[in-house]
This record gives structure tokens, sequence and C-alpha cells, in this order.
């Protein structure tokens, strides 16, 4: 029914200075512009765009983010399983994709439900010679960036909020007990048989942490450390290189212009849907989950993006 995580929308308070972060600087590339919102893709997505930057002064928060569903009739299911869970359903057109089911989840988190993806022209020329979108290297500045990852959203409770996307075919690879054991402190859910697409983790009020993109190994998180030190973004490098107990994954947090979090990503495992998921204990996991080895916990890190309570209005009207 959902095949993926397709994309985040980002409402930035300038749109210029965000793009020589994203851009110029980072290697994300940009696919199209309309007025004052910028749509960017990794170096080896065939989507045109996993990340949309708007600007919106008044509103610098995650506007939702689109998961990309396996049809047409995917979609009506999805529309009658929300109505039947009692979750308000949207729908609107899309210029890139068509029909568009937005819900905002128990939690209060804002998504779009949509089956349309433009994808990149992957033929050239007369002979329609095919260059695949990776085959841009000479052009492309930065890391790169590689595709998206996964989402990380604060939730006041993991529990039902696990319960809404398990209605939509979602597995877990990893959870952390809470210390009561009345409620999972944190769950890694997923569609494909990476650790997560989306992570779920306990906070009194719903936010964005972060947004995930995978880059070329150990060496390409290194590198993005590198490239903003030198570009002088040395004090938006926010917490490690490290590992992670949980996922294994190799990481670094950074920050943009505006404070969103972006996680550049590498090295998780990859494990079938169908298997039991991984339990920690919450001391487990303070102990090693978080952090296998690498800095401590920045203070900074616990904070968090609120979200966009208006984003259905506000998405509709651009």
């Amino acid at each position: 029914m959902i095949y993926r995580l397709g994309y985040a929308q980002l409402n930035v308070s300038n749109l210029e200075e965000s793009l020589n972060f994203y851009e110029k600087v980072l290697g994300y590339i940009k696919t199209k512009q309309v007025g004052k919102k910028a749509y960017l893709r990794a170096a080896e997505e065939f989507d045109e765009y996993s990340l949309i930057l708007n600007e919106d002064k008044d509103n610098i928060s995650l506007d939702h983010f689109g998961l990309r569903v396996s049809s047409e009739a995917a979609l009506d299911d999805i529309k009658k399983k929300n109505e039947e869970l009692g979750v308000h359903v949207e729908e609107a057109e899309d210029a890139d994709h068509g029909r568009v089911l937005k819900v905002t989840t128990p939690s209060g988190h804002p998504v779009a439900f949509y089956h349309r993806s433009p994808q990149l022209n992957v033929y050239h020329g007369e002979n329609r010679d095919v260059i695949l979108p990776m085959r841009r290297t000479h052009l492309q500045n930065g890391v790169p960036p590689i595709r998206i990852d996964h989402m990380n959203l604060r939730v006041p409770s993991v529990n039902e909020e696990w319960e809404y996307w398990e209605n939509f075919d979602f597995s877990i690879s990893e959870y952390v007990e809470s210390e009561d054991g009345k409620d999972k402190y944190a769950a890694w859910i997923r569609r494909e048989t990476n650790t997560h697409d989306i992570a779920l983790v306990h906070k009194e009020v719903a936010s964005l942490h972060h947004v995930a993109y995978i880059v070329d190994g150990v060496a390409g998180v290194i590198k993005t450390a590198d490239v903003l030190a030198d570009a002088g973004y040395r004090n938006n490098i926010e917490y490690g290189p490290g590992r992670h107990g949980v996922t294994n994954a190799f990481f670094l947090y950074i920050k943009d212009p505006d404070g969103h979090r972006i996680e550049i990503y590498s090295d998780d495992y990859k494990r079938d849907l169908d298997q039991e998921p991984v339990a920690w204990t919450q001391k487990a996991y303070e102990k090693n989950g978080r952090l296998w080895w690498g800095a401590e916990v920045p203070e900074s890190f616990k904070d968090t993006t609120a979200i966009n309570k208006n984003w259905m209005k506000q998405y509709q009207s651009n």
C-alpha cells in the first residue's frame, strides 16, 4: 500500500540563504524553483525532488512530509482506513502528484499520501542515450547526499502513533520500552527493509526532530563535516560523527540556517519486515542505543522544531 518516504517540505526564512547551504555547500541538486519555493533532489534519486524549501518567514517549521503509495486504488484504501479510524482526510490536486490525501496523524504530524511521482528524464539526444541520475558527478557540489532516508518525529504517545501506522502495514525494526512498561519510549518503523522510514520518540509536544539523508558510507559522513567546516559552517555541526547502537548507523547531525536539523546517515542494516523487532530497555538504550560510541549527546539535541498546525490551509494555498 505505502511504498516509501518520498519528500519533506520545510518552511525557511530566507530561500537564498537556504539554497546556498543545501545546494552550493552540501550538494543537493535544484530541479526547479517556483517563486519562493525550491525543489531539490539528492544525487541518486530518480524522483525530481525529495526536499522542498518554502520561504515563509512567519512559520519556520516542518510544513509536511509525503509518502508515495502503490496505486490510485491504494489512495482509496488509505482514505477509507483513515475515515474508519476517525481521521479527517482532505483531498487536493497537486500539479506534480495529482490526487493527494492530506491527514494529520494522532500526534499532530502533517502527512500527504500520493501515487504519481514526477521522474527525471534519463533519455538524452536524438539517439535517446541513457544518463542515469547519479551519472552527473562532474556537475555536483559538496558531499553530495545520495537519497532521503527517514523522518524522526517526537510524539506524545508512541503507542498511539504506532497503532495508527500499523494500519498501513508498517513494521517495527527496533523499539525502546518505557521505564514503567506501559508505553513504548521509541519505535523505528518501516515499509522498506532498511531500519526505518519514520522514527517515533516520546516527547510531550509533537515536533519534528530531523530529516535524514543517506551519504556514501562512513567517508561521506566525514566529508560532510569537512565540507561544512571548510565552507564556514562549522557551527552548524551539532553532534557527531558517531555510531548509533539502535540501527547501527553512522551519523552526523547538522543544522541549516534556520535550525532545521538534518541527519547525515550511513550504514544501517537491512532486515525482512516480518522479523521480530529488537527490544531495548530504556536503561540499555540510554547506555548504548542512542550512542554506541562518540561524543556525549549535547543539550541542543533535545530541542525540536514545532509542527505547523495550520499546514493544510497553507499547503492548499501554495
